[in-house]
């Protein structure tokens, strides 16, 4: 076995394991509170991450199009003029429309709406996913149960874990053929 791929072989042994032992706890059966904590907390995370990620210099604020004006058009056309407010900084002044309207203020109201919008809706996907999760477990293993499986925990944790490292090899695979097509084509 090439040493190249053993360290790659031992991160996928470990993984698997891990994603096993955690796919053997019964989340349905954990206290409420320790259950909402298991929902909250990556929703909170999750939609700080995206409300900081999307602030100022983070890369998240909508950008005015360029318009291009005409060599002869002056102060006076409305369609192609910013809005010069005194002292202010030339990127910091609005774009306006036809009608003198402000179209984008970057960093401005809209901004500031849209990043909370964002991370709310993002934050409450994640709960959703949270809740569901523990949905589907107490499901899971009610049907295991059922069907006279003696130890569902077990089985339900050593599928997670084979799963885990499936889509961890797939995912490595895919990895190896993107470089791998990268370097013919630019060799």
């Amino acid at each position: 076995m090439p040493a190249a791929r053993r360290p790659t072989i031992l991160a996928h042994v470990v993984g698997g394991a891990a994603a096993a032992a955690l796919g053997s706890i019964p989340l349905h059966r954990l206290p409420r509170p320790v259950q909402v904590c298991y929902v909250a907390v990556p929703a909170a995370l999750a939609g700080l991450v995206v409300y900081v990620g999307q602030g100022p210099g983070g890369g998240g604020e909508p950008v005015a199009p360029e318009t291009s004006e005409p060599a002869d058009a002056g102060p006076e056309e409305p369609s192609a003029r910013r809005a010069a407010e005194p002292g202010a900084a030339e990127g910091a002044a609005p774009v306006v429309d036809e009608a003198g309207e402000a179209v984008l203020e970057p960093g401005g109201p809209a901004s500031e709406r849209f990043r909370i919008g964002l991370a709310l809706g993002l934050g409450g996907l994640t709960a959703a996913a949270g809740a569901a999760g523990i949905w589907v477990d107490r499901r899971v293993e009610g049907a295991l149960r059922s069907r006279g499986v003696p130890v569902p925990r077990l089985v339900m944790g050593a599928a997670t874990g084979l799963v885990s490292v499936g889509l961890a090899a797939l995912d490595q695979n895919e990895a190896g053929e993107i470089e791998t097509g990268r370097s013919r084509a630019g060799g």
